[in-house]
C-alpha cells in the first residue's frame, strides 16, 4: 500500500512541474534582461583583471617564478570577458523575443561560462594558494544572478563539480590540500544548488501568486462592466433602461438646445399584448418584447437612442430630426411590427403597436418631462382611436 506521504509528494511535485512549465518564459525572459545589464559589469571586472595582470606580466623580472601564474590568470580573465561579451550580445539580440528556446540555452551557456572560467582561475590559483574562493563565488552568483530550473541547475551543478574534480588535480600536487578543496567544493555546489532551487521556488510563488491577483483584478473588472450595463440596460431586450434612458435624454435635449436643433421622441406600446401572455404564457410574451426591440434598433439610426420604459412600452429619442422625419420613422417602424410575425413553438403571433409622437423644434427649450408628456397624451389618442397608428 502506497504511503499516503508519498502520495501527497507525488501530487506536490506534480504541481510544482506544472507551475515551472508555466513560468518558464517569464523566468527566461527575466534572465535575458539580468544578462543585459549584468553582463557588461561583469565583462568590465573581467577587464580590469586582465589589465592588472598583464601590467604584472610585463613587469615581472626574468626568472619570477610566479610569471605563470599572471600570464595565465590575463589569458583567463581576457577569455572569460570576451566569452559573456557574446552571450550578452546574444541576451541583446534576443530582446524582442517572448519565448525563445535560444534563450534558456543561452542563460545556461553563459552559468557554464562563469562557472568553467571560475574553474579554471582556481586552479590556476593553485601555483600559489589553496583558495578555491573564485569556484565559491561563481557558484553562488551563479545562482543569484538567474532563474534555473532545478533540473537543469542539477545538471549544471554537477557537471562543474566534475570538471572542477579532475581539473583541480592537475595543478594541485598537496594530496591533503587536494582533498580539503576537492571537499570544499562539494559545499560550494551544494550551497549554489540550494540557493538556486531556493530562489526559483521564490520566483515561481512570486510569479503564480501575480497571475492569480491579475486574474482575480480581471474577473472584478468584467463583474464591474456587467454590474454597469446590467444597471444602465433592461435585463430582457437590452436596451436601455428607464432611468439611464431618461438621463442620456435629457443630456441631448441640452445638446440640441446648443445646436439649434430639432429632437423627436417616438413612445410606442404594444397593442393587446395581455392577450400574448394569457393565451401563450409569458415566455412567449418575452419573445414578442425581444423581437420588437430587435425591429426597433434595427429601424433607427445608430446615433438614435432607444429604451424599454417598462412592460410592453418602449420609446426612442431621435436627435436632430424633425417632428414630420420623427412621424416618417414611426410609421415605418410600425409597418414593420404589422408584417412581422413571432414565432413561439411553431406559433406565429401577431405583433402590433400605437405610436405617439412629439417634437421639441430648434427654438424651443423643451425638458425631457414635458416632451415626454405630450408623446405620452398622443399615444393615449392612438389607442382611443382605434390602436395600431401613429399620432
Amino acid at each position: 500500500m502506497n504511503s499516503p506521504y508519498l502520495h501527497d509528494l507525488r501530487l506536490l511535485l506534480q504541481r510544482w512541474r506544472i507551475e515551472h512549465t508555466q513560468v518558464a518564459d517569464e523566468a527566461s525572459a527575466a534572465n535575458l534582461r539580468r544578462m543585459r545589464w549584468l553582463g557588461p559589469v561583469v565583462v568590465g571586472i573581467n577587464a580590469l583583471h586582465a589589465l592588472v595582470f598583464l601590467v604584472l606580466t610585463l613587469q615581472a623580472a626574468p626568472g619570477d617564478p610566479h610569471t605563470r601564474w599572471k600570464l595565465g590568470l590575463f589569458l583567463i580573465h581576457t577569455g572569460m570577458g570576451l566569452a559573456l561579451l557574446l552571450c550578452t550580445w546574444g541576451a541583446y539580440r534576443l530582446r524582442h523575443q517572448q519565448r525563445s528556446l535560444s534563450g534558456r540555452w543561452l542563460e545556461l551557456v553563459s552559468a557554464a561560462t562563469i562557472l568553467g572560467f571560475a574553474i579554471a582561475i582556481v586552479c590556476v590559483d593553485q601555483w600559489i594558494t589553496p583558495s578555491i574562493t573564485p569556484f565559491l563565488m561563481a557558484s553562488l552568483g551563479v545562482s543569484l544572478a538567474l532563474y534555473l530550473r532545478p533540473l537543469p541547475a542539477t545538471c549544471l551543478y554537477v557537471a562543474a563539480y566534475l570538471g572542477y574534480y579532475v581539473a583541480l588535480g592537475w595543478t594541485q600536487a598537496d594530496p591533503e590540500v587536494l582533498l580539503s578543496n576537492r571537499m570544499n567544493g562539494i559545499t560550494a555546489c551544494i550551497m549554489g544548488w540550494a540557493l538556486s532551487a531556493l530562489l526559483w521556488r521564490k520566483h515561481v510563488t512570486i510569479a503564480m501568486q501575480r497571475r492569480q491577483l491579475e486574474k482575480a483584478h480581471s474577473d472584478l473588472q468584467d463583474k464591474q462592466r456587467e454590474l454597469e450595463r446590467l444597471t444602465r440596460q433592461d435585463g430582457l431586450t437590452g436596451l436601455f433602461n428607464r432611468n439611464t434612458f431618461v438621463e442620456l435624454s435629457r443630456s441631448e435635449l441640452l445638446r440640441a438646445q446648443r445646436q439649434g436643433s430639432a429632437t423627436t421622441i417616438l413612445l410606442l406600446d404594444l397593442d393587446h399584448f395581455k392577450r400574448v401572455n394569457d393565451t401563450w404564457g409569458h415566455p412567449a410574451g418575452d419573445a414578442v418584447l425581444r423581437q420588437v426591440a430587435t425591429l426597433a434598433a434595427q429601424t433607427v439610426r445608430s446615433t438614435d437612442l432607444v429604451g424599454r420604459l417598462g412592460g410592453e412600452e418602449f420609446i426612442v429619442l431621435l436627435p436632430h430630426t424633425s417632428e414630420e422625419a420623427g412621424r416618417k420613422i414611426a410609421e415605418k417602424l410600425r409597418q414593420r411590427l404589422e408584417a412581422t410575425r413571432v414565432v413561439w413553438e411553431g406559433i406565429h403571433i401577431p405583433v402590433t403597436a400605437s405610436f405617439g409622437v412629439a417634437s421639441a423644434p430648434a427654438a424651443a427649450k423643451r425638458d425631457f418631462d414635458s416632451l415626454y408628456t405630450d408623446a405620452d397624451k398622443a399615444l393615449y389618442l392612438a389607442k382611443q382611436r382605434g390602436r395600431n397608428r401613429v399620432v
